[in-house]
């Protein structure tokens, strides 16, 4: 599939675009397209985890798509309310947990985001964040096991993830991603939140810088999809008068004011009453899935310097490598001895290297087109 869109393929998501649109601001149904390709559509909501939103919008539809579809998407949207309504009785849960064992905590995104749209379970979550201090880990440990949770395997010494049933929570100490510092004293710019005495909220002006700062990353390193984009519309239409010099500063410092303007500009056409306008940066957006692809991933990680692929495939630059082992951060000569830890952990205990099939799936991923598209997308967004 290339990125680049022709004129067919454009007229079909405006369409699905323009679905979406009209669902989350409660407003009249486009005019539907000739010969609607609804499985091309299903498909393209579901690994973008929007298609509860489009069970909204089918059921207002005159002329329906064909029942096995209706039925798919009737199931997601009875899913998802399910789903949504257990994940807002356990959240609650356990930030009441931390309040008794005095755990402060910054709930992130998606619980804060939900609540911004018409209905909550418009907004689904795949996974809970909230950031807490490392400091405390073991006790929140024991705060989830209580619960009924499981703690999961995972190669990074700032989080700690656990899970139950449908419940999945990414539990972090650092907001700050690769070689960042600007999130090092995000414990001095949070505010109590009202009814808590150890839960906090960011302003809303820091709200959206982090919700932007976290787009580029995901962008930067695989993509983002339509649901970002769509958060970004629905937060600034819940806080049309922010303190954008001051996030613009912010902006500046974390050198993605180019990416920012352009996600701002892109998500008001696309979820305003303008014409939706598919520029190039919209048909990379919806190329992607909800976090991204792996090819993009790794061709961003790699292709790009295809010389020394293989070297950062075996030799993991430190900047990475300190995220997963905490004592290279005091000790960044044994650098070489967590090489050895990470590949032992992968190769005998994770088991998930196929060493027969080693990395030649992640070499080749994008088509020289599609690189050449990426490429330009990049340098013209000014990601690094």
């Amino acid at each position: 599939m290339d990125i680049a869109l022709n004129s067919q393929m454009k007229q079909v998501y405006t369409y699905y675009i323009d679905l979406l649109s009209a669902t989350i601001n409660n407003e009249e149904l486009p005019k539907p397209i000739d010969k609607i390709n609804w499985e091309f559509i299903v498909r393209h909501a579901q690994r973008n985890s929007v298609l509860n939103i489009l069970g909204y919008a089918v059921g207002k539809l005159e002329n329906k798509p064909p029942e096995s579809i209706v039925k798919v998407i009737e199931n997601e949207r009875r899913f998802s309310i399910l789903k949504e309504t257990s994940q807002l009785v356990e959240v609650e849960k356990v930030l009441e947990a931390f309040e008794k064992s005095s755990i402060k905590n910054l709930p992130l995104k998606g619980y804060f985001m939900k609540h911004l749209y018409n209905q909550t379970d418009l907004r689904t979550m795949t996974d809970v964040d909230i950031l807490v201090n490392k400091k405390d880990f073991k006790r929140i440990t024991k705060v989830f096991q209580e619960l009924g949770y499981t703690k999961c395997s995972i190669l990074n010494s700032n989080e700690i993830h656990f899970k139950k049933d449908l419940l999945y929570f990414e539990i972090q100490c650092d907001l700050n991603e690769n070689d960042d510092s600007f999130y090092d004293d995000i414990w001095d710019n949070v505010n109590l939140r009202e009814g808590y005495k150890y839960s906090y909220s960011m302003s809303p002006e820091d709200f959206y810088v982090y919700m932007v700062y976290h787009c580029s990353k995901h962008f930067s390193s695989g993509g983002i999809g339509i649901r970002m984009l769509m958060d970004i519309y629905v937060f600034l239409s819940k806080y049309p008068k922010l303190n954008f010099n001051y996030v613009n500063s912010c902006f500046e410092k974390l050198k993605i004011t180019t990416f920012a303007e352009r996600l701002k500009k892109l998500s008001e056409n696309w979820f305003s009453n303008d014409k939706t306008v598919i520029d190039n940066f919209g048909e990379f957006i919806l190329y992607c899935s909800t976090y991204g692809l792996r090819d993009v991933y790794f061709y961003q990680d790699s292709s790009r310097n295809k010389k020394n692929y293989w070297l950062k495939q075996v030799f993991i630059p430190y900047s990475k490598m300190k995220n997963t082992y905490s004592y290279l951060s005091k000790a960044p000569f044994l650098l070489p001895i967590s090489w050895i830890q990470y590949w032992f952990t992968r190769l005998f205990i994770s088991r998930d290297i196929q060493l027969k099939k080693g990395f030649s799936d992640r070499a080749e991923n994008l088509s020289d087109q599609n690189a050449q598209f990426v490429d330009k997308l990049m340098s013209e967004l000014e990601i690094i």
